[in-house]
């Protein structure tokens, strides 16, 4: 393969032998990062030389073809993303760079770096050992940003400093420190990182538009939890998420757990820079985060390929000021009845996606059940998805304990296939228990700790449970604890808002530090539930100042759904059908974009599809297919279910919907596409619509082809096996 590089006429300085002997003392974890590393560049205040005059090392240029193909290579063998490539160096201040002095007592080396049509630059030194009094900044050429500046808390027991990256194809590299402290510096630059994908837009589009913020309403149940959560660099170039996870010491010890095949390594560790809290300012924007809040370095402690599990300890606590918490774990091996994944889909801004149904324990990639048991799989995303950037991720249970990292699957925005996590109870043995569990305690689970918080705390969980219609329901019981994080003492209410749950102990006084246990039960009134699935919530309130007012969720789960109308297809329903709406079999055709119709239903031959000798037309007006009123007066939660074969171009241009009514005149959108939608394979999908249907005698449901733009054609809607449970 050709060189990733164009190379660019240079001349490279030989390398000075010189080197400084005197090193400095460190420790291995140092004070927090600092929330603020802004500062002014010397000629701010002083009269220094133009910065033309700086020397400039012009590093080569990325040939974006031989890139592109590579990262499709790297993106085949199931590697994490990358953003840039690194060019090896060795430059320190005696062998390039400009030198002069700034006043008496002062002196300033500076270095221009740059790469042309780079989209940001990033940097390596392998030595790093800044005296006292002395700091080293850098900074878009252009003064586009601040200046970042790291000083002699930054010296590391391993003695490197990777910087975080800077949007800008020049920056400058600026060192000022005492003239006496001259010989005591240590700085070999030794990467120089290109930027050919803009970091949290490493793909032609942002994150697929089904992922969820985390700062939209569906996260407001998982605020702590997504506190943990961090997108990461690794040696400069290539990407992952991680997360921050506490141990039996509840002493803030900054364990970070990510996916082996992210590369981090006892070799690699070194080079980790974390970036916290960038996520979106608005939901739904997917767009605007900031990457100023970062920290770099890390030694890695213990991991496994087995369950894909990388565990390192970061050089540092983050800074308070950041409000990180440290994530709760779970090492049991039953298999999660729900799930939620926190992470950054193609290191974009933070997301958030839920799984509603239980987990299954595979292989790796596997279906079968339990496999070899390294790992928990994800069938489909209800909400969200993931994509490559979220390796590493965490998974977090129904009760809010990570259970595993991201190792990798096949979910995308408008498919409904799945995502594989590598197993915390397979990992556990494998050295991962050694660090979490610290004291010996021999627990199966430990829950969050949230340094920043005050007031009160609600342990994490929902309460779910299932019985048949009239009781008995399991588990008949569920404990939350309480805790005053606040230095007063304060008081609680606890409640329920259903009739059909019992709350104890539901008001109290809780001490400065202190805890007390509120226990919620079934009562009576469960036994009279209908068939279905119920739901409340339970409060509890800060009664003295509303300092953490909780929320969780009950859930009971009466009966086992059951379908009441199906429609196989085998023969025709006849449903309304506009324009090429038509009930019969599929011919496999179409596909000018995309892939072509089936050859056959999901079962049987026949299934409902928009033109089923090809692709639907250019310029079409909205076509519906509308079945007849479908009786719902005694159902209660009710759900649609089919099976799905669709291919359609992505929202600014073409469109299709599944849309219901109760009175076949106003229709409420269920689902539109929100990406190109390419199906090669029937998929069952699900929706919710009890609140449209529940008690309801005139329910309709239509699927719209349309309105579709001038150009690609795709092959459209086909549908089978319809379903109301």
């Amino acid at each position: 393969m050709s060189s990733i590089f164009q190379t660019t006429a240079r001349t490279r300085a030989a390398q000075s032998a010189c080197s400084i002997a005197l090193l400095l003392t460190v420790l291995l974890v140092v004070p927090a990062d600092a929330a603020d590393r802004n500062a002014e560049p010397a000629a701010a205040t002083h009269d220094v030389s133009p910065l033309a005059s700086v020397q400039l090392f012009r590093a080569d240029t990325v040939d974006h073809d031989v890139a592109k193909l590579e990262d499709l290579q790297a993106e085949g063998l199931g590697l994490p993303p990358r953003f840039a490539v690194p060019q090896e160096t060795f430059i320190t201040p005696d062998t390039h760079g400009t030198w002069e002095r700034l006043d008496e007592s002062t002196m300033l080396w500076r270095l221009r770096v740059g790469s042309s049509g780079a989209l940001s630059l990033n940097l390596g030194f392998a030595r790093y050992a800044m005296p006292a009094g002395g700091r080293l900044l850098i900074y878009p050429a252009d003064g586009s940003a601040a200046a970042i500046a790291f000083d002699d808390a930054d010296n590391k027991a391993h003695g490197e400093l990777w910087t975080p990256l800077v949007e800008s194809a020049e920056l400058v590299v600026e060192v000022e420190l005492p003239v006496k402290a001259v010989a005591l510096l240590e700085l070999e630059l030794t990467a120089v990182n290109t930027g050919y994908r803009k970091f949290g837009d490493m793909f032609p589009e942002k994150a697929g538009t089904c992922n969820i913020d985390v700062v939209c309403a569906e996260g407001d149940d998982w605020r702590d939890d997504i506190q943990s959560v961090a997108v990461y660099q690794r040696s400069g170039s290539w990407a992952c998420t991680g997360v921050m996870v506490n141990n039996t010491a509840d002493d803030e010890t900054p364990y970070f757990l990510t996916a082996d095949h992210c590369g981090l390594t006892s070799s690699s560790d070194a080079t980790l820079v974390v970036y916290w809290n960038f996520q979106s300012p608005v939901c739904g924007q997917q767009g605007g985060g900031s990457l100023a809040q970062f920290q770099s370095g890390s030694t890695f402690v213990t991991g496994s390929s087995a369950s894909d599990f990388t565990l390192v300890q970061l050089d540092a606590a983050p800074d308070p000021a950041w409000n990180v918490a440290y994530a709760g774990w779970s090492n049991s091996s039953a298999d999660p009845t729900s799930a939620v994944a926190i992470h950054h889909p193609s290191t974009d801004e933070k997301s958030i996606s839920f799984e509603y149904d239980p987990c299954t324990t595979t292989s790796y990639l596997g279906t079968a059940v339990p496999g070899d048991g390294s790992h928990i799989r994800i069938e489909d995303w209800d909400v969200g998805t993931t994509e490559p950037g979220s390796s590493g991720s965490p998974l977090f249970d129904q009760d809010h304990h990570v259970v595993g990292q991201l190792h990798g699957g096949y979910a995308a925005c408008g498919n409904n296939d799945s995502d594989w996590y590598g197993r915390v109870s397979v990992s556990w043995p494998a050295g991962l228990g050694t660090y979490l569990d610290p004291l010996g305690l021999g627990v199966t689970a430990w829950d969050l700790l949230a340094p920043y918080a005050t007031g009160l705390r609600v342990s994490a969980g929902s309460y779910d449970g299932q019985g048949d219609q009239g009781g008995p329901f399991t588990p008949a019981s569920f404990a939350y604890t309480l805790t005053n994080n606040g230095d007063t003492p304060l008081d609680y209410e606890a409640s329920a808002d259903v009739n059909w749950v019992d709350v104890g102990n539901a008001t109290g006084s809780l001490a400065a530090g202190g805890q007390a246990t509120v226990t919620v039960s079934f009562n009576a009134n469960a036994n009279a539930l209908g068939i279905g699935s119920h739901n409340g919530t339970l409060g509890f309130v800060n009664v003295t100042n509303h300092d953490g007012d909780t929320t969780r969720a009950v859930n009971l789960q009466v009966g086992v759904p059951e379908i009441v109308y199906e429609w196989n297809m085998d023969t025709d329903p006849l449903w309304n059908a506009e324009g090429d709406w038509a009930w019969g079999q599929p011919q496999g055709s179409g596909g000018q974009y995309g892939n072509g119709d089936p050859t056959a239903g999901f079962t049987g031959a026949y299934v409902y599809g928009y033109n089923l000798a090809g692709d639907y037309p250019n310029s079409l007006p909205e076509r519906h297919l509308t079945t007849q009123a479908i009786d719902c007066s005694g159902l209660e939660a009710v759900t649609l279910k089919f099976q799905r074969w669709l291919n359609v171009e992505r929202p600014a241009y073409d469109h299709a919907y599944l849309r219901v009514s109760n009175d076949g005149v106003a229709y409420t959108t269920l689902w539109e596409n929100g990406a190109e939608v390419t199906d090669n394979a029937w998929s069952q999908y699900a929706f919710d619509i009890s609140a449209y249907a529940d008690g309801q005698a005139t329910v309709y449901l239509r699927w719209t082809q349309g309105t579709t733009d001038g150009s690609w054609q795709y092959s459209g809607w086909n549908i089978d096996d319809v379903e109301i449970w």
